[in-house]
């Protein structure tokens, strides 16, 4: 478990021109293992797991996250 922590820690402090090259050839392959449709879903599902994942440790509450979205100076 050490290795694989030490591992995420060298990749973590690439720049980060080398991690979206990175993300690029992992995207790449899974599109040609299990094609587009079935990528994109996995992508949705991963940005769902990681919102809900940082909802659970920013504990924050739902009233909290719905008046962040609705601020009126928001988009300004």
């Amino acid at each position: 478990m050490e290795r694989i922590a030490q591992f995420f820690h060298k990749i973590a402090a690439l720049p980060k021109r080398y991690l979206g090259v990175i993300a690029g050839v992992v995207s790449w392959l899974l599109i040609l293992l299990f094609g587009f449709f079935p990528t994109l879903l996995l992508a949705v599902f991963v940005g769902i797991g990681y919102a809900i994942g940082k909802f659970a440790d920013d504990r924050a509450n739902v009233h909290d996250l719905v008046s962040r979205l609705w601020q009126s100076d928001r988009f300004e």
